[in-house]
């Protein structure tokens, strides 16, 4: 297993996206050849909810949160 199918079994499940410039938070919507979907609820760095596709590459770890 590689990193995008173990996140895969994740999916739906709330997660932090640590990269170098930015810390996300939201729900993982899919990890699919070399990219995170999440949808992220709002922060410092974005002021309202959407999707957001971040690059496996610029990603620092992925901390999936308990239920």
């Amino acid at each position: 297993m590689n990193f995008s199918e173990i996140l895969a079994t994740f999916v739906g499940r709330t997660v932090e996206i640590v990269q170098v410039n930015q810390f996300l938070q939201g729900q993982l919507r899919s990890s699919v050849g070399g990219l995170i979907t999440a949808e992220v609820v709002s922060s410092n760095y974005i002021p309202t909810s959407q999707v957001v596709t971040v690059l496996h590459e610029s990603v620092s770890f992925v901390r999936i949160l308990p239920l």
